[in-house]
């Protein structure tokens, strides 16, 4: 711990970001601190208006367009996302406080490594297949059905595929030697049998070297989709996910890790796995504890300094839900935000002007996300239906899909039924989810 540490309303903050969760962040952070910087990424050969616009004009949050130009007034810097391990690294060296992953993140994202970790740390590894080249892949999956194609690093190129059956996913596999060209021939891929069980169980939670708070979020996902969790005491979280917070703290210790930390974990019978690591701000999630935890910029300050702060609630349970928008990619959407959402809409790569919420145009077609709808209460039905207001108030363009929460209460169920505790409240019906 740094002698004389300052208050964190004192502190200067800076949020390096790749665009995805460092605005949230930012503003939670400035709910608290003196002053908080936000920095993404825009320096390229031809650098566009649009990338470099992003976080500008905010109410409480100052976008900067050169980190080392703010670097000797800045108290903290935050990296809620993977890489750039060496600058953090750097940034220490020089002085500064950091709040990251540092060379932590290699778990997520190198998938070899975390499967070698995971034997020596002495947890099941799931069973898995590593072919190389693209030829050798459609040789290896031409007789198999239901398989998770992944592969390290570069997710950008390559997001987790379900490989259905050749009938079915061989057009896909033809693509792929087209995506890498001559390449194709040394690319890895990591091939897993899907794990036939309903159950996928969670933490949500943070790290300061080796340590975990003694509370966290026990979270339920809908992919990409929706999200609920529940306040947990670590003792009380399922002994399949204390096993890996167990295994896992001193291998993050050792690389000085202070940042979240999210697991999944697939049940079946007897048995778990450990499938995925989220050594970053996580999606979804990251909404969910910004607005739980009231001392979540102490957590973060003393955290970055290796003081590890317990969670103070400000409820029991939250839900999360993708917040889409329509429009042209290659036109700016605006929209109007009612005062009153804005605390619970999680938004990615905006800007605001004139009181409206903007967001640039982009010269790559992507998806219609632009964040993460959030809600909390002291019981399931109170979250939800607070979530459905907040839908509510959504403005035109804007469209949260809480319906999807539906699927997730209905694996919360199914969880209790196999005997995972989640939360001490009832769990509504899923129709809930349906009520206007």
């Amino acid at each position: 711990m740094r002698m004389m540490m300052k208050e964190t309303k004192d502190v200067i903050a800076c949020v390096v970001d790749h665009g995805m969760v460092g605005l949230p962040m930012a503003e939670r952070l400035a709910r608290d601190m003196k002053h908080v910087y936000f920095f993404s990424h825009w320096e390229e050969g031809q650098p566009t208006f649009s990338k470099a616009i992003v976080g500008d004009g905010l109410e409480n949050v100052e976008r900067c367009l050169d980190i080392w130009q703010v670097k000797d007034e800045v108290d903290l810097f935050v990296f809620p996302d993977v890489q750039e391990s060496g600058l953090q690294l750097e940034l220490e060296a020089q002085g500064k406080t950091v709040w990251g992953s540092r060379g932590g993140d290699v778990l997520e994202l190198d998938r070899e490594v975390f499967l070698k970790t995971i034997r020596e740390v002495g947890l099941l590894v799931p069973p898995h297949e590593i072919i190389v080249g693209v030829a050798a892949l459609r040789e290896f999956l031409k007789e198999k059905k239901d398989y998770y194609i992944k592969m390290s690093l570069f997710r950008g190129s390559f997001e987790t595929m379900h490989y259905r059956s050749w009938k079915l996913d061989a057009c896909w596999l033809d693509g792929l030697g087209v995506r890498f060209g001559p390449f194709a021939v040394g690319m890895r891929f990591l091939c897993f049998p899907n794990i036939e069980t309903p159950l996928e169980i969670g933490a949500d939670t943070f790290c300061v070297d080796s340590k975990f708070p003694s509370l966290m979020l026990h979270g339920v996902e809908w992919k990409d989709r929706a999200y609920f969790g529940a306040v947990t005491q670590l003792a009380n979280m399922p002994r399949q996910v204390r096993e890996v917070l167990k295994a896992f703290g001193p291998v993050l210790g050792k690389e000085r890790y202070r940042n979240q930390f999210s697991c999944e974990v697939r049940v079946k019978g007897d048995k778990s796995y450990f499938i995925d690591p989220t050594c970053r701000f996580g999606l979804p999630s990251t909404g969910s504890q910004l607005e739980l935890w009231k001392n979540w910029s102490d957590i973060v300050w003393h955290g970055a300094n290796g003081v590890l702060i317990e969670p103070i609630a400000a409820a029991k349970y939250s839900a999360e839900a993708i917040v889409k928008m329509g429009g042209e990619h290659t036109e700016w959407r605006v929209v109007d935000i009612p005062t009153e959402l804005k605390p619970w809409l999680k938004l990615a790569d905006y800007c605001e002007y004139d009181g409206m919420t903007c967001f640039p145009t982009s010269d790559s077609p992507g998806g219609d996300e632009v964040g993460w709808l959030v809600a909390i209460g002291q019981t399931p039905e109170e979250t939800i239906k607070k979530l459905n207001k907040h839908a509510d108030m959504l403005p035109d363009g804007m469209d949260a899909n809480t319906e999807c929460l539906a699927y997730v209460l209905k694996e919360i169920q199914q969880l209790r039924k196999q005997g995972i505790k989640f939360g001490s409240d009832p769990i509504p019906s899923p129709g809930l989810v349906m009520v206007d």
